[in-house]
């Protein structure tokens, strides 16, 4: 046992010397300190984590995935999961498509599929769930199906993703009403800030009807306070809708506990499930107002709300089926929810530690406030090519990672995931300081 510790613990260090080597003097240092906690973590189990990982995972010799936010990285056995489920639909199309009662037709899986993903998230029935491609399907079918009437508002925060903007705004411009109501908060915060900045639109603007909140903001990469902001619209009688984009895989969810009427999650971002499959929660009382964004004649479900979800044309719905084997990938290779949770948190704090450090700067928040996405400031000349640092890190180095301004500096939002090790981080913090010294 103590020499396969100690083997481990120098495959660590050899892989972290690999990547430090060539970083300055004063870069090495500002790293040291979290090598010593990842040697840490290697001799208390860690080994199990990290780049042995990427065997299971499809992507090419040489590009480092820092950005598991974006579009996720699914792997090779859930893939091929999907095929076999493609397969099994083009064995039998009418069978597949026309009926139901086993795992062999597409409402039989479908239903399977939804137990698991009801239980992951505490639906407390699995009716509660249905199956959309991605969130801003999800988003789309509540923002567009809720009937307003003339006077009443939706109430967003400044932080809502682009896409939730930009559907609201639609959804104003087809209605030909006045601008929506957003609520300006800023980040690094509190929650009491937070709260009390909605609290204030919402005494301003009590026509406010319906509420949209991300549970993890895309730009910053924050958790916000859901639950508390869910309570807080309820008591004015406003609907909540939380964009989950980014929760399901990365932080727990218990849409029971949270109390929101309309919570939409991603499986392709952090559930390890392939492109193309989310889900919408809606609580019982609120389901006739919701309809999907394609209508259709066809599907089946117990429910109305589930019909019309079930079947929205012919397509691949395999990718919705394979959300099962990213389950189980989850409990039988990685250990589960927890364990995965936890390594990909604290390896983005500790990779935001050694970045601040790496460039003497600072991060967004404390760690309390993020799941496996850090913050992290740039230094001051970076600003200057802020926009253009993507491309050019990508070109130069075969690593993709957003770059964005906030409060007029620049920050990178870098992911942290089970395949990752704080070396990738160390090889960030010195790629980007190469171009920000040399080519900003």
């Amino acid at each position: 046992m103590l020499r396969s510790l100690v083997g481990s613990e120098m495959c660590i260090r050899d892989r972290y010397q690999r990547r430090v080597r060539g970083l300055s003097l004063e870069t090495k240092m500002a790293s040291r300190h979290v090598l010593a906690v990842w040697l840490v973590m290697g001799i208390s189990g860690a080994e199990k984590w990290g780049h042995k990982l990427l065997s299971h995972w499809q992507m090419a010799d040489g590009y480092m995935n820092l950005n598991h936010g974006s579009y996720g990285a699914t792997p090779t056995i859930v893939t091929e999961a999907r095929h076999r489920w493609y397969s099994v639909m083009e064995a039998r199309p009418d069978y597949w498509f026309r009926y139901n009662g086993n795992n062999h037709t597409l409402y039989g899986a479908l239903d399977e599929v939804r137990e698991r993903v009801g239980r992951m998230i505490n639906a407390k029935n699995a009716s509660e769930v249905v199956f959309v491609d991605n969130a801003s399907g999800g988003m789309n079918a509540v923002l567009r199906s809720i009937r307003l009437g003339p006077d009443d508002e939706i109430l967003y925060l400044n932080v809502a993703y682009g896409m939730v903007k930009s559907t609201i705004k639609y959804v104003y411009h087809h209605d030909d009403r006045e601008r929506p109501s957003e609520s300006n908060i800023t980040i690094p915060s509190s929650e009491a800030m937070i709260l009390t900045a909605v609290e204030n639109t919402l005494k301003k603007n009590p026509a406010v009807k319906l509420a949209s909140f991300s549970h993890i903001t895309s730009i910053p990469a924050i958790i916000l306070p859901v639950k508390k902001l869910a309570a807080l619209c309820k008591q004015h009688g406003v609907m909540v809708l939380i964009d989950g984009a980014h929760a399901l895989g990365q932080i727990p969810i218990d849409v029971a506990d949270i109390g929101a009427d309309f919570y939409v999650a991603n499986g392709h971002k952090w559930l390890y499930s392939p492109k193309g499959s989310a889900i919408l929660w809606v609580t019982p009382g609120k389901q006739s107002l919701i309809h999907p964004n394609i209508i259709s004649y066809e599907g089946q479900g117990k429910t109305e709300f589930q019909l019309e979800f079930s079947y929205v044309g012919t397509k691949d719905y395999s990718s919705f089926l394979a959300m099962a084997d990213a389950i189980d990938f989850r409990n039988t290779v990685l250990g589960g929810d927890a364990a995965i949770m936890k390594y990909i948190h604290e390896l983005a704090v500790q990779g935001g530690q050694l970045l601040q450090s790496v460039w003497q700067t600072e991060e967004l928040t404390t760690p309390d406030w993020i799941g496996a996405m850090a913050n992290v400031r740039l230094p001051d000349g970076a600003t200057r090519c802020c926009s253009t640092l993507a491309d050019k890190l990508f070109v130069q180095s075969n690593v993709w990672v957003p770059f964005y301004t906030w409060n007029h500096k620049c920050w990178v939002r870098v992911s942290a995931q089970v395949y990752n090790e704080i070396s990738d981080f160390a090889f960030l913090g010195k790629a980007v300081l190469n171009i920000v010294q040399t080519n900003c």
